[in-house]
């Protein structure tokens, strides 16, 4: 079984898109090298929505991402940047990513709330438009 994560974040305004992209570029970076991660792809949706999705070869694997630099000292300011921020893990069977429109639906029927501190009537309800643009994508592999 592969350990799927998947992130949805939306960037309350423009003024904070440099930091965001010096973030997400830098946890980029770093994910292709950590142990135990097979595959990821990003997406940027309609609206500054960034999705990103992870595979896995275990949660542990992902936790020591996310719980270590740089992604842990980003994590901060994502209250701060985002007014919508959600996530959602499932195991699967396969080592494949699902399409976006599989993902989106799973996405929705498992996804989890994170804290923001200006939070949109959207996330108020946990409620999120289907994605718009799915060709506004990259993968990314783990490093050899």
């Amino acid at each position: 079984m592969y350990f799927v994560s998947v992130t949805r974040l939306r960037v309350r305004s423009v003024w904070f898109l440099p930091r965001f992209f010096m973030a997400n570029e830098a946890s980029v970076k770093s994910i292709i090298k950590i142990d135990g991660f097979i595959a990821g792809k990003e997406l940027i949706d309609k609206g500054l929505t960034f999705w990103t999705v992870t595979l896995w070869e275990s949660d542990q694997a992902m936790k020591y991402f996310r719980n270590n630099d740089p992604h842990k000292t980003d994590m901060r300011n994502l209250p701060h940047w985002c007014n919508e921020a959600s996530y959602a893990h499932w195991l699967q069977e396969g080592d494949n990513i699902p399409g976006w429109p599989d993902l989106y639906q799973k996405f929705i029927t498992e996804l989890k709330i994170t804290k923001v501190k200006h939070p949109s009537p959207n996330q108020v309800a946990k409620q999120y438009p289907a994605l718009k643009w799915t060709k506004t994508g990259r993968p990314f592999k783990k490093q050899a």
